[in-house]
């Protein structure tokens, strides 16, 4: 493997993340009914927020299908600068639709109007709803307040396009041959991570196979971790058989199993990721990974 191809096409990867991309475009909801908007600075950029309290959710009313994303900031007082830990939950008629447990501190570049209250960096929530009218409840707890802004976007067609990238780190790269496609793979074996370099916020869909050798039969265990900065954020067991439409075109003395596929998400800015080989402890796995596809508009 040619490491420093790989940190080319990684670097390359992120600055395709960062840049403009033809996809469905977000548009900000920036009237709600019985609620007064406010006008929060970003880079110098005005954003339209709406404030949510614990005493106080958000009642906004969409249609659909759509895709929802809401980006909340923490709202401080200016003595209160350490990081803090909250909680956003989006509801409809009293079902949990979703849920995010977050932490965030304060962000530089940001200001609410005239106000002195320290603002914290952004964090957001996605989530589909199907067609209808849906009439949707934003609640926060663990802080007594939380600013947020709502988009949405049309369903993509099909599900959301997908890119591949490179890690900045592995052992090897391996060609698996799919019907009529050469896809590539990473391999990654125990104290041998492959480590992706990503920027957020996103969701990271990792397509993992086991490397069969000629002593292995039926079906077989392997044991993925997954690590941040380091921490080990979720372990994933796998139980899988040998594939039988797919194959390595450079890789001689293995087989190919079928694919399980994991998604993680990931929080904002540029993130460090790592996956690592738990068991078999003298075998080995191969990983590729790919992103959605960003969309433009009125974001952050």
């Amino acid at each position: 493997m040619k490491l420093r191809s790989q940190l080319i096409a990684a670097v390359v990867a992120i600055l395709f993340l960062a840049a403009p991309a033809q996809a469905a475009k977000w548009q900000a909801i920036d009237r709600i009914a019985g609620r007064s908007p406010l006008t929060v600075s970003v880079q110098e950029n005005p954003r339209v927020y709406f404030r949510v309290t614990g005493d106080s959710p958000l009642s906004v009313t969409v249609d659909g299908p759509c895709r929802l994303r809401v980006v909340s900031r923490a709202e401080l007082s200016r003595d209160q600068s350490r990081p803090i830990s909250y909680r956003v939950r989006i509801e409809e008629g009293g079902k949990l639709l979703k849920e995010q447990a977050t932490e965030s501190s304060a962000a530089d570049g940001v200001k609410l109007g005239d106000s002195e209250a320290v603002i914290c960096k952004s964090r957001s929530i996605a989530l589909d709803l199907p067609g209808a009218k849906h009439r949707l409840m934003i609640s926060v707890a663990g802080t007594p307040q939380v600013l947020v802004r709502i988009f949405s976007s049309s369903p993509a067609r099909g599900g959301a396009e997908m890119i591949s990238i490179s890690p900045v780190e592995a052992a090897r790269s391996v060609t698996l041959s799919e019907g009529e496609k050469l896809i590539p793979y990473y391999t990654v074996f125990p104290g041998k991570p492959v480590k992706l370099r990503i920027v957020g916020p996103t969701s990271l869909e990792l397509s993992t196979r086991l490397d069969f050798d000629a002593t292995m039969r039926g079906t077989q265990a392997y044991r993925i971790a997954i690590m941040k900065r380091g921490v080990r954020i979720r372990e994933l067991d796998f139980k899988t058989t040998k594939a039988t439409t797919a194959s390595y075109t450079d890789l001689k003395d293995r087989s190919a199993s079928k694919m399980d596929r994991t998604v993680i998400p990931v929080g904002d800015g540029v993130q460090e990721i790592s996956v690592e080989l738990l068991e078999p402890k003298n075998g080995s796995a191969e990983v590729h990974a790919r992103v959605p596809q960003p969309t433009v508009g009125s974001e952050e």
